[in-house]
């Protein structure tokens, strides 16, 4: 971790190779592998569909079956020389993984979301999150034995998270992650190296831990460092009035101190943090209890439904967050409060006396061609020069980058300018889309503390979990597969809503309503008729995994036996088979994976 700019891109292209460190050196384990996802950015071009790239993590593999071809070509030409070859390249090429690496990419692409239509589909017309997730898949499916994570979580939706989270967690390989994901950094990491000043420190923990133990360690710095400050005053008056005295044994007595003192080790006095943002947010002094009130909304693009009949109310001082996966709505609500987006039909209205400040995660209230200092002075004509280059230093803007264009800003620094355009307008709303993204952590902690004492009321959608958990009071989350309404209001924390949050899997049999006695005998016994159809479902996976194997043992007995060494048709045929039937197993053990996690949802 350490703020933009810092080094830890870098650091990561050090490991890789691609980058001559000024000195020291690396060393990777004989024989290790390392591979990395990098963030996505518009020099990503794929050329091909999204099934096709995942494969490319089985490359040498796929570079094997051309081989295989070739050989088989010779063979039936034939070219009995190849036959030794063909024997050799295939056996290697089962023992690497031949038969099973497409069905183990068509699983892993389905844990991350792809669906079968889309494993046809050119790369290249995915969206970031989506390119995001293909690259993640690819590099896992290679293997490498040291994995390089830079911002992993960014684009990802709840699901993905989870599941890479989960996947981190129970894997051995090493990981090294570059992230501003501090809720996902808790769950999966047991070290912290912090960068700043061009100084590494490594703390064993994770983030949450490593805060503890920096302010504990930075505060005991601090005090060793005033102690020996007095000792030093101590000293340095005692050898002044020894001199004073200037009688033999007092010289003797100053010079023997002034040796101790010249031979102290001086402790350096601790630096603060690098320079970061440090602001607040002006409220907008009275205004009434009521806020905001939606009615019966409705919003859907094509013929496709966003959401339907969404009702909620806001108070004076609440913090809502917006919760659900990519695509459910969440930004498009926020653009329909704001005014910058018609409904489909329904109501929504501000409260008496009520101000509203916006922020776009694609920050499209920023002119590309405006000076930094010159967006602040449009919102803030009556300020003066000084005051407005302070407000940017508050920022991060110093110097010069006050004059720098809009259009040549990094995303950290365009979120920047937009957070200080809103926060000091003094309004009584604030409509927030993903805040944090482009923030360092730093950033994120400065933004979090000057929300948590702002004095009005905020709506926000973020992915930023850390963010969430330190600032909502109450969670909307939209889901029209979860929820027969399509969405549900949680009115407590974060911590409390992942606790209590109902999904509507299993047959809804978690659902938290108060159902009368004959709904909970409906439930109970859809319950039982899906605990029978899973325990038989189970049953048949089984004993047609139980036969495949068999069969299994079967061909590979045909392969290996002399009568077929030479009879090349059959030995391919029997390949194929071989091939087919392994493919089927995976997919069955797959199938009896998600049958037993279900079984297991509806035992709890």
């Amino acid at each position: 971790i350490g703020v933009n700019g810092a080094g830890k891109s870098t650091l990561f292209s050090i490991i890789l190779g691609r980058c001559e460190p000024t000195s020291g050196n690396v060393y990777i384990k004989n024989g290790a592998t390392v591979g990395i996802l990098e963030q996505i950015n518009d020099s990503h071009i794929f050329g091909m569909t999204v099934f096709e790239t995942a494969l490319e993590a089985n490359s040498s593999l796929i570079d094997a079956e051309k081989q295989l071809e070739e050989l088989k070509k010779r063979i039936e030409n034939g070219d009995e020389s190849a036959v030794n070859a063909y024997v050799t390249a295939t056996e290697k090429y089962i023992s690497d993984g031949g038969n099973e690496f497409r069905a183990k990419t068509r699983t892993m692409l389905k844990k991350f979301g792809f669906e079968d239509a889309d494993l046809v589909r050119s790369a290249d017309s995915l969206s970031g999150g989506q390119k995001t997730k293909l690259l993640l898949v690819r590099l896992l499916l290679s293997q490498p034995d040291i994995i390089l994570l830079d911002e992993p979580t960014n684009h990802l939706d709840t699901d993905a998270r989870e599941w890479l989270e989960n996947f981190i967690r129970s894997s051995s390989k090493t990981f090294l992650i570059i992230s501003h994901d501090r809720y996902f950094l808790d769950r999966v990491t047991n070290k912290t190296l912090e960068i700043s000043r061009g100084l590494g420190e490594m703390y064993d923990g994770s983030y949450s831990v490593f805060r503890e133990k920096k302010k504990a360690l930075d505060a005991a710095k601090l005090k060793h460092y005033n102690l020996q400050q007095k000792e030093i005053a101590r000293i340095e008056a005692f050898i002044e009035n020894q001199r004073k005295w200037n009688r033999e044994k007092n010289i003797i007595a100053a010079e023997s101190r002034q040796k101790a003192l010249d031979k102290m080790i001086k402790l350096e006095r601790p630096k603060g943090k690098e320079k970061g943002i440090s602001f607040s947010v002006a409220g907008s002094g009275a205004q009434g209890h009521d806020v905001l009130s939606v009615r019966n909304l409705k919003k859907g693009f094509t013929s496709v439904p966003l959401f339907n009949s969404l009702s909620f109310d806001i108070k004076k001082g609440e913090r809502l967050f917006i919760y659900g996966a990519n695509g459910c709505g969440k930004s498009t609500l926020l653009k329909i409060i704001t005014g910058r987006l018609n409904a489909d039909g329904g109501i929504v209205e501000l409260g008496y006396n009520q101000t509203l400040g916006y922020y776009d995660q694609e920050q499209q209230i920023l002119d590309n061609s405006s000076t930094v200092i010159d967006e602040l002075w449009n919102v803030y004509s009556d300020k003066t020069n000084t005051e407005i280059r302070t407000m940017l230093a508050s920022f991060g803007f110093y110097g010069d980058d006050v004059f720098k264009t809009v259009g040549v800003l990094s995303g950290g620094e365009r979120a920047r300018l937009s957070i200080a355009k809103m926060v000091s307008c003094g309004v009584s709303l604030l409509v927030l889309d993903e805040p944090t993204n482009h923030l360092d952590i730093d950033s994120c902690e400065m933004l979090e503390k000057a929300l948590s004492e702002y004095d009005g009321t905020i709506i926000a959608v973020s992915h930023d979990r850390y963010f969430i958990r330190s600032l909502a009071t109450s969670v909307l989350e939209i889901d029209s597969s979860g929820y027969d309404e399509g969405y549900r209001l949680y009115k407590f924390g974060f911590d409390e809503f992942i606790e209590k949050r109902v999904k509507n899997t299993a047959l809804a049999v978690q659902v938290e309503r108060s159902a009368t006695g004959k709904e909970n005998f409906e439930l109970a016994k859809q319950r039982k008729s899906r605990l029978r159809t899973i325990n038989n479902q189970l049953a048949a996976a089984e004993k047609e995994i139980s036969s495949l194997e068999k069969r299994l043992e079967e061909i590979v007995s045909d392969i290996n036996s002399e009568e077929n060494a030479a009879d090349y048709e059959k030995l391919a045929r029997l390949y194929e088979e071989k091939t087919a039937t392994e493919d089927r197993v995976l997919e069955l053990y797959a199938k009896c994976d998600d049958l037993e996690r279900e079984l297991q949802e509806l035992s709890e």
